[in-house]
């Protein structure tokens, strides 16, 4: 955060807080945020990170941008392959959206989180804790929104836009970008590319061999306004990658070569809003998008055996929403929503010796997920300066369908340079199945001023989350630890409660949370017995639901202002989460960890900071993991202001990423794959010039 945004967040709090108890705000009509995410309703935990910041550092994944935020951690499976943790919950419990759209692929090694284009991010919105009341099914533990930069309006014709390229040496990443932007009053038209390519990292003990990446992206995005109170909006958005290294899943054996041979993502929106219908109804909003998300993977696990899955992803949906305005003491906003996934995958198995064998399998049978949901969040302002009290609803109804799955659906040989069909024995992995489900969702926060500077929240939420197909359905045999699904699992469901406090004045900003999460019928692997529907069974790992979990935690940020030109910040986060019938660690949950920074500005000239991350010793291990010891990394970056260069503006950024190379290990990288150190020294440069 900037000094310049934190002194503007402090004063408007400040500003807020000297207002008479009997002044009542009037009715404003406010410009709005495109595909923010809708949380106004509700006093949710949540954090932001901004395109400055985005610049401003080295981030490989859009994962990355969020590292530093209080709660969330990363995850890795390579370079490029990275998803996120939130207070202990991972992937799967975390709703990923695109401009607000669901994002829904395959495992949590999928990568669909590194699919979105790091350059044309506006922002990163991220909600800590039970999102369901929002967005449905999936958002136990958090929701996270990546939203595009969208060109915008002016008051005349013109023409904007930025091109970029910047280098890091611990990966040979060359990083180039560029957007260009059309505008008039009432219509703009935007454009953006992207071009990324890196070869292996270093680390101090070693380079990553198998975690190169290359990558390609382009987008378009447009608006206009009829009427002076109607606005269309459209949105498009390609991504791929090729020859992507996963170096780290459990998924595969520790011999195998594994990469991404084509990873591709097409999303594309359009939403259409009025506003200012009556004086109740303050605005309308109709939205329909379609994402679509193709993966091959290339698992060479020897010199003889290839495996080579495939999977395609299709997401559509459509959402209407109406934002109510009584007076300023009640608001309300009502929705109605669907979504469909249809899910294909395929895998061929080739076994290469004097012949050539040809094995097609399925590892999950062709299924379809389809949600239909409504919801209401309502806003009562008890008092306008003391107290204000937030509710939300949802209720769902979720249909699961699924064909039959075969262990095999052919296998030829080749010999020769013929192809020959062979018989081969096929076996019934599930059989077709409809699971019909009703869920609900609740809400309730209370927001109090106790005092000038003073805010104290309290939020207790329930929330749900519908087995997704592949834990019902997967058949993963990568030549490695069998695991599979389980068709009679149960939904996952839990209570979630929130309390935080936060003081500020025009220097300083403190905030602290604690939070409990209790989840029920939490889906878990477990060594077991898969016993195939035709007869005969298979050790496996297999999906379960565990009885109870309990996830405890606390987090702290802390931001200065000494002087005007020189600030301090640091933060601090703590899990810890158990089998709540056993008392056993859960698996995969990140030490304690946080950063401190200085910050100083030279107006007009730069901007600069030194910041300290660490990550406590991680004891806390679940039965089979491996514990990693505590470490503490330097960074440091610098950028300069926009320089005027004729009709453009040029702007540099550097920085070295942990400066004093230390050799360390991330937990959850360790522990979800191969044991790997995290990247050395890393020294990278970007140059911006936008007009």
């Amino acid at each position: 955060m900037t000094l310049s945004t934190l002194s503007l967040l402090l004063g408007a709090s400040l500003s807020t807080a000297q207002m008479p108890a009997d002044t009542m705000k009037q009715k404003e009509i406010k410009e709005i945020t495109v595909y923010s995410i809708s949380a106004q309703n509700l006093a949710l935990p949540y954090v932001k990170v901004n395109q400055k910041t985005i610049e401003a550092h080295n981030f490989v994944t859009p994962a990355d941008a969020l590292s530093s935020e209080t709660g969330i951690s990363v995850v890795k499976d390579g370079s490029w392959a990275t998803s996120l943790n939130v207070r202990g919950l991972s992937e799967q419990r975390l709703l990923l959206l695109s401009d607000n759209d669901r994002m829904l692929t395959a495992t949590d090694i999928a990568g669909v989180m590194s699919a979105i284009d790091l350059n044309n991010l506006e922002k990163v919105e991220v909600i800590k804790g039970a999102g369901s009341v929002i967005y449905g099914t999936g958002a136990m533990g958090g929701v996270v929104n990546f939203v595009s930069e969208r060109a915008g309006y002016s008051e005349k014709f013109m023409t904007s836009g930025k091109v970029s390229t910047g280098y890091s040496t611990v990966n040979k990443l060359w990083n180039n970008a560029a957007n260009i932007n059309l505008a008039d009053s009432n219509w703009y038209i935007g454009i953006s590319g992207s071009y990324r390519k890196a070869g292996n990292t270093v680390t101090p003990m070693g380079t990553i061999s198998n975690s190169q990446f290359n990558e390609a992206s382009w987008g378009l995005n447009g608006g206009m306004t009829y009427g002076g109170n109607q606005e269309l909006l459209i949105g498009y958005n390609h991504s791929e990658a090729w020859d992507v290294g996963l170096p780290g899943s459990n998924v595969f054996p520790k011999t195998s070569v594994v990469r991404y041979k084509n990873f591709k993502h097409n999303h594309m929106n359009a939403e259409y809003i009025f506003r200012d219908l009556t004086d109740v109804l303050a605005e309308l909003k109709f939205k329909a998008y379609m994402q679509n998300i193709t993966r091959d993977v290339e698992n060479r696990v020897n010199a003889g055996t290839l495996i080579l899955p495939s999977s395609k992803n299709i997401t559509y949906g459509g959402k209407a929403t109406a934002d109510l305005y009584f007076n300023d003491y009640n608001t309300m906003v009502v929705g109605v929503e669907g979504w469909q996934r249809d899910s294909e995958t395929s895998r061929l198995r080739v076994v290469e010796s004097s012949d050539t064998t040809v094995i097609g399998e399925q590892p999950t049978p062709n299924a379809k997920m389809f949600d239909a949901g409504a919801f209401i969040l309502y806003k009562y302002v008890i008092d306008p300066k003391y107290l204000k009290m937030n509710f939300g609803l949802r209720g769902d109804y979720i249909r699961t369908q699924n064909d039959t799955a075969f262990n095999q659906v052919f296998k030829y040989i080749i010999s020769d340079g013929q192809r020959n069909d062979a018989s081969f024995v096929q076996k019934v992995l599930f059989l077709p199945r409809t699971h019909h489900q009703i869920s609900y969702s609740a809400h309730v926060d209370l927001e109090y001023n106790p005092a000038k500077g003073n805010r104290i929240g309290v939020s207790v939420a329930n929330s749900y989350r519908v087995p997704s197909v592949e834990e019902r359905f997967k058949y993963i045999d990568q030549a490695g630890t069998l695991r599979v699904g389980n068709p009679n699992l149960k939904p996952e469901r839990g209570f979630f409660g929130n309390l935080s406090y936060s003081y500020n004045n025009r220097k300083v900003l403190v905030k602290f949370d604690v939070f409990a999460n209790y989840l029920l019928d939490l889906i878990t692997e477990q060594q077991g017995t898969y016993n195939y529907p035709g007869g005969g069974s298979v050790a496996a790992l297999v999906n379960v639901n565990v009885d109870k979990a309990l996830y405890l935690g606390a987090e702290a940020d802390v931001e200065w202002i000494v002087t005007r030109s020189l600030w301090v910040k640091a933060n601090a986060s703590y899990v810890r989460a158990k089998n709540a019938d056993t008392g056993d660690y859960l698996p995969l949950i990140p030490p304690a960890h946080g950063l401190a920074s200085v910050n100083y500005r030279l107006d007009r000239k730069f901007e600069a900071s030194a910041t300290a991350v660490w990550a406590a010793k991680q004891a806390e291990a679940a039965v089979g993991e491996t514990q990693t010891p505590g470490y503490v990394i330097y960074n440091f970056d610098i950028h300069s202001t926009p320089l005027k260069f004729r009709n453009a503006f040029i702007q540099l950024f550097g920085g070295v990423e942990n400066v004093f190379d230390k050799s360390y290990k991330n937990h959850l990288f360790n522990n979800r794959g191969i044991e790997f150190y995290e990247p050395g020294r890393n020294i990278f440069a970007k140059l911006k010039c936008s007009w």
